[in-house]
């Protein structure tokens, strides 16, 4: 690690390995992360990344993620990244992501909530860890990118109202990374919520450091509660149970046998109907039931990571219902951020699900997540190589004295505290049982 680098990227997850890719072979960047490189939500993604067929009507897409989005998406915003959506798989399978065939010719796509058609390009059950794999192995490989893990960024260095680099505590120490430009691809916040599909470092410090410095924050009360994720009584990550089961014909049923809503439905509707069956039977689950999966046998080849998550708890899902509940998943709010990830703070980017470019609206459509992820990462690249912004600051060392523990958590209150200032049923219904 440098004092000085061109570009620093703080996350490696999704966005950042594709922000990191796409730049100048000759810049001189950075790619730090909270914990290993793997620990980044996106390696976590299930599902797939969504994408236009080839003959689709890109109407009727833009209609899916605006409706799920209860029409308040920026409708431009929805429309360019779309638009472009078959692109940025090819890029990903350029790269090496093999995503599913069903031969050599045709690629095999899952339908799943909230979409009227199968658009959505899978790696088994595993695509985020797939995508990120490759695209992490190819950072790597670069001569131009150093990759610090275990280092915790804790605040921005702004000078004459622009950002020139960020603050950082690796190794005990704090240190100072100054850069031209600042690219910040943090994920999302599920770490302030004790269950969470979500790691627990992914926790939304960069939300309250851009908010210290006035950089333009929007929907921070949007939050996305999965419909289903494996039931377990205690707290920490829970395992995502993905939607492209209930795509395939899972169903949900109460714990008396009954089904009670059409599981494709949009993720926010389905998971209030779950809460409210389960405020009905008096219980903390509903039940998925994979009966009607077309060769339920095979369905662990299909569906590894599920099966073993469920196999770890006792549950074979060939032949068992999974027990689910609802679960703090996405993150649609977020730094205000162009769909090149430029902020209202010279110097400063934000690309991923730590950005709002308006594209999720109210509730994100399943599988959009590593779309925009990569999407607005591969814009950054491009745009910082057609114009990277001049550095002008006085380079010093850090001196900060408190507690790294203490300096976050202070960081946490603030989010908790601003989601619950503006959205203060969702704080009560959601997030105060969790003690977050």
């Amino acid at each position: 690690m440098k004092e000085f680098y061109d570009i620093v990227i703080v996350g490696s997850g999704a966005a950042g390995l594709s922000c990191a890719l796409k730049l100048n072979p000759d810049y001189d960047i950075c790619l730090i992360s909270k914990k290993s490189m793997a620990e980044a939500n996106s390696y976590l993604a299930q599902g797939g990344i969504s994408a236009k067929l080839a003959h689709e009507n890109l109407d009727d897409y833009i209609e899916d993620t605006l409706k799920a989005g209860h029409y308040e998406n920026d409708v431009d915003v929805v429309r360019a990244i779309l638009d472009e959506s078959l692109d940025v798989v090819e890029e990903l399978t350029g790269y090496g992501v093999n995503f599913d065939k069903l031969d050599p010719d045709t690629y095999s796509l899952h339908k799943e909530g909230g979409h009227r058609s199968a658009r959505v390009y899978h790696v088994g059950d595993f695509t985020g860890r797939s995508m990120c794999e490759v695209m992490a192995e190819r950072v790597k490989a670069r001569p131009n990118i150093d990759t610090c893990e275990n280092t915790t960024f804790y605040d921005l260095i702004i000078e004459d109202n622009k950002a020139v680099g960020i603050r950082v505590f690796v190794d005990g120490l704090y240190k100072n990374i100054y850069a031209r430009a600042v690219v910040l691809a943090t994920g999302g916040i599920g770490g302030i919520f004790n269950s969470s599909t979500n790691y627990k470092s992914v926790s939304g410090e960069a939300l309250s450091i851009a908010m210290k410095y006035g950089v333009e924050v929007s929907n921070l009360e949007y939050i996305q509660i999965h419909p289903t994720v494996l039931y377990d009584k205690a707290m920490g990550r829970h395992s995502l149970i993905t939607e492209a089961l209930r795509g395939e014909g899972g169903i949900l049923l109460g714990i008396n046998g009954d089904r009670f809503i059409d599981e494709l439905l949009p993720r926010d509707v389905v998971s209030k109907a779950i809460r409210k069956k389960m405020e009905e039977d008096q219980t903390d689950h509903v039940y998925l039931s994979l009966e009607n999966i077309r060769d339920r046998e095979r369905i662990d080849e299909r569906f590894p990571t599920v099966f073993q998550a469920c196999m770890d708890k006792g549950i074979d899902i060939r032949k068992d219902m999974i027990p689910v509940c609802p679960g703090q998943h996405y993150h649609m709010g977020g730094i205000r951020a162009q769909i090149d990830g430029r902020t209202s703070l010279p110097g400063l980017y934000a690309i991923g699900e730590t950005s709002c470019t308006g594209l999720h609206g109210r509730n994100r459509l399943a599988s959009n997540s590593l779309l925009e992820a990569c999407f607005c990462g591969m814009k950054c690249g491009e745009g910082l190589n057609a114009s990277l912004p001049d550095f002008k600051a006085h380079m010093e060392e850090n001196r900060e004295t408190r507690n790294i523990d203490d300096i976050i958590a202070d960081y946490h209150k603030i989010l908790v505290d601003t989601i619950k200032e503006r959205n203060h049923d969702f704080y009560e219904y959601w997030l105060k049982n969790e003690d977050a």
